[in-house]
């Protein structure tokens, strides 16, 4: 579980597309309406960042943390996490491990998951691709 936040703490703030309450410590995107919403990486969304409070319905403020050491909730899938596991999200939009060439990727793991649900500090990167070398 998150062991604490390091570093300065950078955030932006933009209105919800929806109500976001149950989704705290989830990765976020900007819709193309300019409103925070779920990042689906794994459908090709590219991360914002990982939201920090609990927006209850549309275009209450939506906090977001940017690049940066924060904390976003996972789920293992079967396959545990692990420190500089490179992460993404799913349908969920929990933080998943990702390793496929080209997968989208917004944070890396600075902390172990073994279990669904478990929060655990990132590095936020911002958005980046797995590249086959």
């Amino acid at each position: 579980m998150a062991s604490g936040q390091s570093g300065e703490k950078i955030t932006g703030t933009w209105p919800a597309a929806r109500d976001l309450s149950a989704h705290q410590y989830h990765q976020m995107t900007l819709n193309t309406s300019g409103k925070v919403d779920y990042a689906d990486t794994s459908a090709g969304t590219i991360p914002l960042g990982i939201l920090q409070n609990k927006p209850t319905g549309l275009d209450k403020e939506a906090e977001v943390a940017l690049p940066g050491s924060r904390s976003l909730m996972v789920v293992n899938a079967g396959t545990d996490i692990t420190q500089m596991d490179k992460l993404g999200s799913g349908n969920d939009y929990h933080g998943l491990k990702v390793t496929a060439d080209k997968a989208v990727y917004g944070a890396i793991a600075l902390e172990d998951a073994t279990e669904d649900g478990d929060i655990i500090e990132v590095l936020v990167v911002g958005p980046s691709y797995i590249s086959a070398t």
